[in-house]
């Protein structure tokens, strides 16, 4: 407690120059990630960008199970277009991101759309509770292998992974993504026949 009451003038400057730099630099990623991304090299590809264009992949298989006990795969997801969110509790853009989500739910009915949130927290953290306490009304898994290995591990979250009616991989998006955005992106694939 001494080292913040005689260094809290520091710190309130380093954190304003990596918010500064997250701003100019356009990332949503917090305050101190852009700050390690700095000093010891991000752990992205210069060649990734927020949003990247898949499309044409072959549909991989892959599965889980809902914290409710439901079991949940490329097979159900089938026919509809699926949104593979990857977030945890402790992420605040993740957090800012669930009202969207929850009125995408509430928008689409599951016949056509699925949405599937990925928790990454640590399996000892009781996250049905939290989903509780905000309303979450699409499924929530958490992390698997076989998630790993369709959609390749998780650098940053959020992490938006879209699939088309066949399975198919069509966009990526990483950081915080607009209602409209993801909207769109369902409206589109939604009109394309199977």
């Amino acid at each position: 407690m001494d080292f913040f009451k005689r260094n809290w003038s520091t710190l309130i400057l380093i954190g304003a120059l990596a918010a500064y730099l997250g701003f100019s630099m356009g990332t949503d990623k917090c305050p101190v990630c852009v700050v390690s991304d700095l000093v010891f090299g991000g752990s992205q590809s210069e060649s990734d960008s927020r949003a990247k264009a898949i499309g044409n992949q072959i549909a991989t298989e892959w599965q889980a199970v809902s914290i409710i006990g439901e079991n949940i795969s490329s097979e159900s997801s089938r026919g509809k277009v699926a949104l593979i969110v990857y977030w945890a509790t402790w992420c605040a853009p993740c957090l800012e991101e669930i009202p969207a989500l929850i009125a995408l739910r509430d928008e689409y009915g599951r016949q056509d759309v699925d949405i599937i949130g990925v928790s990454l927290d640590q399996p000892s953290k009781d996250i049905d509770t939290f989903v509780s306490a905000r309303d979450i009304n699409y499924e929530i898994v958490r992390n698997t292998e076989s998630l790993d290995k369709a959609f390749g591990p998780i650098g940053y979250i959020p992490t938006i992974v879209v699939l088309d009616r066949n399975g198919k991989v069509q966009q990526r998006y990483t950081g915080l993504v607009g209602k409209s955005v993801l909207q769109d992106q369902i409206e589109t694939l939604l009109a394309k026949s199977t």
